[in-house]
Protein backbone atom coordinates (compact mmCIF):
# COMPACT_ATOMS: atom_id res chain seq x y z
CA UNK A 1 0.00 0.00 0.00
CA UNK A 2 1.11 3.43 -0.54
CA UNK A 3 0.43 5.71 2.60
CA UNK A 4 1.41 8.83 1.43
CA UNK A 5 1.97 10.63 -1.65
CA UNK A 6 5.94 11.72 -1.45
CA UNK A 7 9.09 9.63 -0.66
CA UNK A 8 9.63 8.93 2.96
CA UNK A 9 12.58 11.35 3.48
CA UNK A 10 10.25 14.44 2.65
CA UNK A 11 7.61 13.68 5.35
CA UNK A 12 6.86 16.66 7.92
CA UNK A 13 4.59 16.75 10.96
CA UNK A 14 1.98 17.94 9.13
CA UNK A 15 1.81 14.73 7.40
CA UNK A 16 1.12 12.95 10.78
CA UNK A 17 -1.25 15.27 11.39
CA UNK A 18 -3.25 14.43 7.91
CA UNK A 19 -3.76 10.64 9.13
CA UNK A 20 -4.57 11.64 12.51
CA UNK A 21 -7.26 13.95 11.12
CA UNK A 22 -8.54 11.55 8.70
CA UNK A 23 -8.86 8.76 11.16
CA UNK A 24 -7.03 6.43 8.65
CA UNK A 25 -7.16 2.93 10.40
CA UNK A 26 -4.44 -0.01 10.57
CA UNK A 27 -5.12 -2.17 8.24
CA UNK A 28 -3.32 -5.07 6.34
CA UNK A 29 -0.55 -2.84 5.28
CA UNK A 30 -0.85 -0.17 8.35
CA UNK A 31 -0.16 -0.82 11.88
CA UNK A 32 0.23 1.90 14.84
CA UNK A 33 2.46 2.01 17.85
CA UNK A 34 2.40 3.89 20.76
CA UNK A 35 6.25 3.21 21.60
CA UNK A 36 9.34 1.62 20.51
CA UNK A 37 9.98 -1.91 21.24
CA UNK A 38 12.59 -2.38 24.67
CA UNK A 39 16.02 -3.65 23.39
CA UNK A 40 15.60 -6.95 24.97
CA UNK A 41 14.96 -10.72 23.81
CA UNK A 42 11.74 -10.18 23.52
CA UNK A 43 10.85 -7.18 22.75
CA UNK A 44 13.18 -7.73 19.67
CA UNK A 45 11.23 -10.53 18.95
CA UNK A 46 8.21 -8.43 18.47
CA UNK A 47 10.03 -6.10 16.08
CA UNK A 48 11.10 -8.66 13.90
CA UNK A 49 7.34 -10.15 14.29
CA UNK A 50 5.92 -7.21 13.10
CA UNK A 51 8.53 -6.39 9.77
CA UNK A 52 8.75 -9.82 9.25
CA UNK A 53 4.68 -10.09 9.18
CA UNK A 54 4.59 -7.41 6.47
CA UNK A 55 7.42 -8.49 4.39
CA UNK A 56 5.35 -12.13 4.00
CA UNK A 57 2.07 -10.19 3.00
CA UNK A 58 1.55 -7.27 1.39
CA UNK A 59 4.56 -4.54 2.81
CA UNK A 60 3.08 -1.65 4.65
CA UNK A 61 3.82 0.56 7.06
CA UNK A 62 4.65 0.42 10.76
CA UNK A 63 4.29 3.80 12.58
CA UNK A 64 6.22 4.37 16.40
CA UNK A 65 4.71 7.33 18.28
CA UNK A 66 0.79 7.50 17.34
CA UNK A 67 -1.47 6.44 20.28
CA UNK A 68 -4.65 4.33 18.90
CA UNK A 69 -7.61 3.30 20.23
CA UNK A 70 -9.34 0.14 18.12
CA UNK A 71 -7.37 0.69 14.96
CA UNK A 72 -7.88 4.16 14.88
CA UNK A 73 -5.11 7.06 15.58
CA UNK A 74 -6.39 9.79 18.06
CA UNK A 75 -3.02 11.10 19.14
CA UNK A 76 0.69 12.11 18.28
CA UNK A 77 3.07 11.21 20.94
CA UNK A 78 6.43 10.85 19.14
CA UNK A 79 8.76 8.79 20.94
CA UNK A 80 12.26 9.55 22.74
CA UNK A 81 15.07 9.03 20.42
CA UNK A 82 18.08 10.16 20.83
CA UNK A 83 20.12 8.69 18.13
CA UNK A 84 18.06 7.71 14.55
CA UNK A 85 21.09 6.85 13.02
CA UNK A 86 21.76 3.95 16.05
CA UNK A 87 18.16 2.53 16.25
CA UNK A 88 18.27 2.23 12.02
CA UNK A 89 21.62 0.30 12.29
CA UNK A 90 20.14 -1.41 15.46
CA UNK A 91 17.21 -2.63 13.58
CA UNK A 92 19.45 -3.73 10.47
CA UNK A 93 21.65 -5.96 12.12
CA UNK A 94 18.32 -7.32 13.87
CA UNK A 95 17.11 -7.83 10.26
CA UNK A 96 20.53 -9.45 8.94
CA UNK A 97 20.61 -12.14 12.20
CA UNK A 98 17.23 -12.53 13.17
CA UNK A 99 15.53 -13.27 10.22
CA UNK A 100 16.14 -15.58 7.97
CA UNK A 101 16.36 -15.20 4.58
CA UNK A 102 17.39 -11.06 5.15
CA UNK A 103 14.53 -8.72 4.55
CA UNK A 104 16.16 -5.97 2.12
CA UNK A 105 14.91 -3.02 1.32
CA UNK A 106 13.65 -1.47 4.35
CA UNK A 107 13.23 2.29 4.25
CA UNK A 108 13.56 4.33 7.14
CA UNK A 109 12.52 7.88 8.65
CA UNK A 110 12.11 9.91 12.05
CA UNK A 111 9.74 13.08 11.38
CA UNK A 112 10.48 15.91 14.35
CA UNK A 113 7.35 16.09 16.78
CA UNK A 114 9.46 19.08 18.97
CA UNK A 115 12.53 19.24 20.19
CA UNK A 116 12.54 16.08 22.22
CA UNK A 117 9.97 13.42 20.31
CA UNK A 118 9.87 12.48 16.92
CA UNK A 119 7.48 9.78 14.84
CA UNK A 120 9.33 6.91 13.60
CA UNK A 121 8.15 5.02 10.38
CA UNK A 122 9.27 1.91 9.26
CA UNK A 123 8.46 1.35 5.36
CA UNK A 124 8.53 -2.81 4.16
CA UNK A 125 8.53 -3.75 1.37
CA UNK A 126 6.56 -7.83 0.30
CA UNK A 127 9.54 -9.79 0.08
CA UNK A 128 10.37 -11.46 -3.05
CA UNK A 129 12.34 -13.93 -0.38
CA UNK A 130 9.54 -14.36 1.84
CA UNK A 131 8.93 -16.31 3.57
CA UNK A 132 10.96 -14.65 6.22
CA UNK A 133 11.15 -16.92 9.46
CA UNK A 134 12.08 -15.22 13.17
CA UNK A 135 14.70 -16.46 14.41
CA UNK A 136 15.60 -15.77 18.32
CA UNK A 137 17.35 -18.14 20.47
CA UNK A 138 14.67 -21.01 21.17
CA UNK A 139 12.24 -18.68 18.69
CA UNK A 140 11.70 -20.02 15.26
CA UNK A 141 8.01 -18.94 13.62
CA UNK A 142 6.99 -17.59 10.86
CA UNK A 143 4.36 -14.47 11.06
CA UNK A 144 1.86 -12.50 8.40
CA UNK A 145 -0.74 -10.21 8.15
CA UNK A 146 -4.14 -9.50 7.93
CA UNK A 147 -6.78 -7.02 8.63
CA UNK A 148 -7.06 -8.16 12.51
CA UNK A 149 -3.18 -7.55 12.88
CA UNK A 150 -0.41 -10.37 12.81
CA UNK A 151 -1.15 -14.19 13.02
CA UNK A 152 1.44 -17.30 12.26
CA UNK A 153 1.89 -18.83 9.40
CA UNK A 154 0.10 -22.36 9.26
CA UNK A 155 1.43 -24.70 6.88
CA UNK A 156 -1.17 -24.03 3.62
CA UNK A 157 -0.02 -19.85 4.48
CA UNK A 158 3.84 -21.17 3.60
CA UNK A 159 2.76 -23.56 0.90
CA UNK A 160 0.96 -20.55 -0.66
CA UNK A 161 3.85 -17.93 0.25
CA UNK A 162 6.70 -20.47 -1.27
CA UNK A 163 4.77 -20.53 -4.45
CA UNK A 164 4.12 -16.58 -4.54
CA UNK A 165 7.82 -16.34 -4.31
CA UNK A 166 8.47 -18.53 -6.91
CA UNK A 167 6.14 -17.06 -9.29
CA UNK A 168 7.27 -14.02 -9.25
CA UNK A 169 10.53 -14.73 -10.21
CA UNK A 170 9.53 -16.53 -12.86
CA UNK A 171 7.11 -13.87 -14.31
CA UNK A 172 9.97 -11.16 -14.10
CA UNK A 173 12.54 -13.72 -16.09
CA UNK A 174 9.76 -14.99 -18.68
CA UNK A 175 8.58 -10.72 -19.19
CA UNK A 176 12.34 -10.31 -19.48
CA UNK A 177 12.74 -13.23 -22.20
CA UNK A 178 9.49 -12.87 -24.05
CA UNK A 179 10.47 -8.82 -24.64
CA UNK A 180 13.99 -9.58 -25.95
CA UNK A 181 12.55 -12.26 -28.51
CA UNK A 182 9.74 -9.61 -29.80
CA UNK A 183 12.64 -7.04 -30.16
CA UNK A 184 15.10 -9.01 -32.03
CA UNK A 185 12.04 -9.83 -34.80
CA UNK A 186 11.22 -6.08 -34.56
CA UNK A 187 7.88 -6.96 -33.23
CA UNK A 188 7.88 -3.83 -31.54
CA UNK A 189 5.76 -0.63 -30.38
CA UNK A 190 7.69 1.10 -33.81
CA UNK A 191 9.82 -0.28 -36.69
CA UNK A 192 13.59 0.07 -35.05
CA UNK A 193 16.49 0.76 -37.17
CA UNK A 194 18.54 -2.78 -37.78
CA UNK A 195 21.73 -3.56 -36.39
CA UNK A 196 22.80 -4.45 -32.61
CA UNK A 197 20.56 -3.03 -29.98
CA UNK A 198 21.11 -1.89 -26.19
CA UNK A 199 17.89 -2.95 -24.40
CA UNK A 200 17.80 -1.64 -20.51
CA UNK A 201 14.75 -3.17 -18.43
CA UNK A 202 13.58 -1.60 -14.94
CA UNK A 203 11.19 -3.95 -13.12
CA UNK A 204 9.76 -3.02 -10.27
CA UNK A 205 8.48 -6.50 -8.69
CA UNK A 206 5.24 -4.96 -7.79
CA UNK A 207 4.58 -4.54 -11.59
CA UNK A 208 3.00 -7.74 -10.97
CA UNK A 209 0.67 -7.28 -8.74
CA UNK A 210 -2.91 -7.40 -9.68
CA UNK A 211 -4.49 -4.61 -10.91
CA UNK A 212 -1.07 -2.53 -10.36
CA UNK A 213 -1.34 0.65 -12.29
CA UNK A 214 1.12 4.43 -11.96
CA UNK A 215 -0.51 7.82 -13.13
CA UNK A 216 2.19 10.00 -14.94
CA UNK A 217 0.32 12.60 -15.36
CA UNK A 218 0.72 14.81 -18.07
CA UNK A 219 4.22 15.91 -18.48
CA UNK A 220 6.11 12.37 -18.52
CA UNK A 221 7.92 12.90 -21.64
CA UNK A 222 11.10 14.67 -20.07
CA UNK A 223 11.34 11.79 -17.17
CA UNK A 224 11.59 9.14 -19.82
CA UNK A 225 13.83 10.66 -22.95
CA UNK A 226 15.34 7.67 -24.99
CA UNK A 227 18.77 6.21 -24.27
CA UNK A 228 21.72 8.33 -26.85
CA UNK A 229 18.04 11.00 -28.25
CA UNK A 230 18.91 14.50 -29.06
CA UNK A 231 15.30 15.14 -29.24
CA UNK A 232 12.58 12.89 -29.47
CA UNK A 233 8.56 12.56 -30.09
CA UNK A 234 6.29 11.05 -27.48
CA UNK A 235 3.03 8.93 -27.81
CA UNK A 236 0.27 7.00 -25.82
CA UNK A 237 0.30 3.01 -26.49
CA UNK A 238 -2.23 0.57 -25.49
CA UNK A 239 -0.29 -0.91 -22.48
CA UNK A 240 1.29 2.80 -21.53
CA UNK A 241 3.36 5.65 -23.15
CA UNK A 242 6.85 5.61 -25.28
CA UNK A 243 9.16 8.53 -26.20
CA UNK A 244 10.97 7.69 -29.28
CA UNK A 245 14.00 9.35 -31.98
CA UNK A 246 12.92 9.24 -35.11
CA UNK A 247 12.47 11.33 -38.36
CA UNK A 248 8.57 11.29 -38.44
CA UNK A 249 6.37 8.61 -36.77
CA UNK A 250 5.86 6.80 -39.93
CA UNK A 251 9.60 6.05 -39.93
CA UNK A 252 11.71 3.65 -38.74
CA UNK A 253 13.20 4.80 -35.19
CA UNK A 254 16.29 4.78 -33.74
CA UNK A 255 15.53 4.35 -30.31
CA UNK A 256 12.72 4.02 -27.56
CA UNK A 257 12.05 4.38 -23.98
CA UNK A 258 8.47 2.70 -23.30
CA UNK A 259 6.47 2.83 -19.83
CA UNK A 260 3.89 0.52 -18.83
CA UNK A 261 1.17 1.27 -16.85
CA UNK A 262 2.23 -0.92 -14.18
CA UNK A 263 5.25 1.04 -14.01
CA UNK A 264 7.98 -1.45 -15.80
CA UNK A 265 10.32 0.23 -18.18
CA UNK A 266 11.77 -0.40 -21.13
CA UNK A 267 14.58 1.36 -23.29
CA UNK A 268 15.99 0.44 -26.12
CA UNK A 269 18.63 2.04 -28.74
CA UNK A 270 19.94 0.81 -32.24
CA UNK A 271 22.88 3.34 -32.33
CA UNK A 272 25.37 3.65 -29.81
CA UNK A 273 26.65 -0.34 -30.43
CA UNK A 274 26.79 0.83 -34.63
CA UNK A 275 30.17 2.30 -35.17
CA UNK A 276 31.65 3.09 -38.28
CA UNK A 277 32.30 -0.35 -39.29
CA UNK A 278 29.47 -1.47 -37.50
CA UNK A 279 31.73 -3.85 -35.41
CA UNK A 280 32.78 -1.68 -32.56
CA UNK A 281 31.53 -0.86 -29.14
CA UNK A 282 32.47 2.23 -28.09
CA UNK A 283 33.15 2.32 -24.25
CA UNK A 284 31.99 5.96 -23.95
CA UNK A 285 27.94 4.08 -24.48
CA UNK A 286 28.90 3.27 -20.21
CA UNK A 287 28.56 6.77 -19.73
CA UNK A 288 24.98 7.38 -21.81
CA UNK A 289 23.73 4.41 -19.88
CA UNK A 290 24.49 5.77 -16.42
CA UNK A 291 22.87 9.14 -17.37
CA UNK A 292 19.49 7.47 -18.37
CA UNK A 293 19.30 5.00 -15.74
CA UNK A 294 19.82 7.88 -12.86
CA UNK A 295 17.50 9.91 -14.92
CA UNK A 296 14.94 6.44 -14.98
CA UNK A 297 15.27 5.93 -10.96
CA UNK A 298 14.73 9.78 -10.05
CA UNK A 299 11.52 9.74 -12.83
CA UNK A 300 10.24 6.34 -10.57
CA UNK A 301 11.23 8.14 -7.55
CA UNK A 302 8.91 11.02 -8.73
CA UNK A 303 5.97 8.50 -9.44
CA UNK A 304 5.99 6.70 -6.30
CA UNK A 305 7.47 3.44 -8.29
CA UNK A 306 8.10 1.21 -5.42
CA UNK A 307 11.40 -1.20 -4.84
CA UNK A 308 12.49 -3.17 -4.78
CA UNK A 309 13.15 -3.62 -8.65
CA UNK A 310 15.55 -5.29 -11.04
CA UNK A 311 17.99 -3.46 -14.09
CA UNK A 312 18.11 -6.25 -16.66
CA UNK A 313 20.39 -5.23 -19.47
CA UNK A 314 21.06 -6.52 -22.71
CA UNK A 315 22.93 -6.58 -25.95
CA UNK A 316 21.51 -8.30 -29.54
CA UNK A 317 23.02 -8.77 -32.62
CA UNK A 318 26.34 -8.17 -31.18
CA UNK A 319 28.24 -11.73 -32.76
CA UNK A 320 31.72 -10.48 -34.12
CA UNK A 321 31.82 -7.19 -32.27
CA UNK A 322 34.78 -5.85 -30.64
CA UNK A 323 34.90 -3.52 -27.32
CA UNK A 324 37.08 -0.73 -29.15
CA UNK A 325 40.32 0.46 -27.13
CA UNK A 326 43.81 2.67 -27.64
CA UNK A 327 46.14 0.51 -26.26
CA UNK A 328 46.88 -1.79 -29.24
CA UNK A 329 46.17 -5.06 -27.35
CA UNK A 330 44.21 -7.55 -29.75
CA UNK A 331 40.44 -7.57 -27.56
CA UNK A 332 38.44 -10.79 -28.51
CA UNK A 333 35.44 -10.91 -30.41
CA UNK A 334 31.98 -11.40 -28.95
CA UNK A 335 30.88 -14.96 -30.32
CA UNK A 336 27.17 -15.21 -28.86
CA UNK A 337 24.55 -12.97 -30.84
CA UNK A 338 23.08 -11.99 -27.62
CA UNK A 339 24.43 -10.81 -24.03
CA UNK A 340 21.65 -12.13 -21.39
CA UNK A 341 23.73 -10.01 -18.61
CA UNK A 342 21.82 -11.35 -14.96
CA UNK A 343 20.23 -8.70 -13.42
CA UNK A 344 20.67 -6.55 -10.60
CA UNK A 345 18.14 -6.27 -7.77
CA UNK A 346 18.10 -2.45 -6.39
CA UNK A 347 16.37 -1.82 -3.21
CA UNK A 348 16.86 1.51 -2.65
CA UNK A 349 17.01 4.57 -4.38
CA UNK A 350 20.63 5.88 -2.60
CA UNK A 351 22.89 4.09 -4.63
CA UNK A 352 24.08 5.84 -8.40
CA UNK A 353 23.37 4.44 -11.94
CA UNK A 354 27.46 3.86 -12.14
CA UNK A 355 27.46 1.01 -8.86
CA UNK A 356 24.74 -0.35 -9.75
CA UNK A 357 25.91 -1.05 -13.25
CA UNK A 358 29.25 -1.80 -13.21
CA UNK A 359 28.72 -5.52 -12.91
CA UNK A 360 26.87 -5.51 -15.94
CA UNK A 361 29.29 -3.12 -18.05
CA UNK A 362 32.09 -5.87 -16.74
CA UNK A 363 30.04 -8.62 -17.86
CA UNK A 364 29.92 -6.63 -21.65
CA UNK A 365 34.05 -6.58 -21.14
CA UNK A 366 34.59 -10.15 -20.25
CA UNK A 367 32.63 -11.39 -23.11
CA UNK A 368 35.58 -9.68 -24.74
CA UNK A 369 38.17 -10.88 -22.83
CA UNK A 370 39.04 -8.50 -20.62
CA UNK A 371 38.84 -8.63 -16.82
CA UNK A 372 36.75 -5.29 -16.66
CA UNK A 373 35.71 -1.61 -17.45
CA UNK A 374 37.93 0.61 -17.85
CA UNK A 375 35.81 3.23 -17.06
CA UNK A 376 36.07 2.46 -13.56
CA UNK A 377 39.51 2.50 -11.11
CA UNK A 378 40.50 -0.57 -9.33
CA UNK A 379 38.47 0.30 -6.30
CA UNK A 380 35.16 0.32 -8.77
CA UNK A 381 34.79 3.94 -8.90
CA UNK A 382 33.52 5.67 -12.02
CA UNK A 383 36.36 7.69 -13.72
CA UNK A 384 35.43 7.67 -17.43
CA UNK A 385 38.31 7.47 -19.48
Amino acid sequence: MELFNKPLIDLKIDDINTIVQNKIPESRGLDYKRELPPQTDAGNKELLKDISAFANTTGGYLIYGIEEKEGIPTEILGVDVNNFDGLKQRIENLLRTGVDPVIRAVDFQAVDVNESKKIIIIKIPRSIARPHVVKIKEHFRFYGRNSSGVHQLEIEDLRRAFLESETLATKIKNFRTDRISAISTNETFMPLESGAKIILHLIPESSFDIGKKYDFGGNWTSDFVPISASGWNSRMTFDGMMTYWGASKESIIYNYTHIYKNGILEAVDSVLLTGSDKKFISPGYEEELIRKLNLYLNSFKKYQIELPAWVCLSLIGVKGHKMYTDWGRDVSCIYSDELIITPIRIENYDLPADKILKPAFDSVWNACGLKQSINYDNDGNWIGR
